[in-house]
């Protein structure tokens, strides 16, 4: 029975064609969009405190590297400290770059549900050509000028001797 009722299933089956309208309901990306940028306010927020727990670290660094100790037990305090600071600054370091990361993530996704994901590719391409071709021209003008004065080395050389000799007549 059960192979005769899969046979007229698979025989019998007729194509859907209904064709009504569908009402498209955008209510869903809005919902996971807001989500999205809940999660990336969420991130600059840990962002920002690590920041600045970095910063304190590198500062205690900082402070513990200039001060002056004198006898034998503050010395090996500082190396027992330094090390610790040293541990601190890598996992802050590590822990921002996670954060950078799963920000980008988040940022290609909500480009991506908001439908701009390309164009702003586009931008940053554009952009890093640009820099690019910015960065050309300065060292275009630079090395051009340079040679310049490579080339006029003899007439200024000779402007000066004949400075010289004027001043000393």
């Amino acid at each position: 029975m059960l192979r005769a009722n899969f046979f007229y299933r698979f025989f019998k089956y007729k194509q859907n064609k209904n064709y009504g309208i569908i009402k498209y309901n955008s209510n869903e990306n809005s919902d996971l969009a807001s989500q999205i940028n809940i999660e990336i306010i969420g991130i600059d927020q840990k962002i920002s405190e690590n920041s600045s727990a970095l910063i304190e670290a590198q500062i205690v660094k900082l402070r513990s590297t200039f001060s002056k100790s004198n006898n034998f037990i503050e010395s090996l305090g500082k190396n027992i400290y330094r090390s610790k600071i040293d541990e601190s600054i890598d996992w802050h370091k590590n822990k921002l770059k996670e954060l950078y990361d799963r920000r980008r993530e988040l940022q290609i996704n909500l480009e991506k549900i908001k439908g701009i994901f390309w164009i702003n590719r586009i931008k940053r391409f554009l952009q890093i050509i640009l820099i690019g071709i910015i960065f050309l021209l300065i060292l275009f003008v630079f090395l051009s000028g340079f040679m310049i004065i490579i080339y006029l080395m003899p007439v200024l050389i000779l402007i000066f001797f004949g400075y010289l000799i004027a001043t000393k007549t």
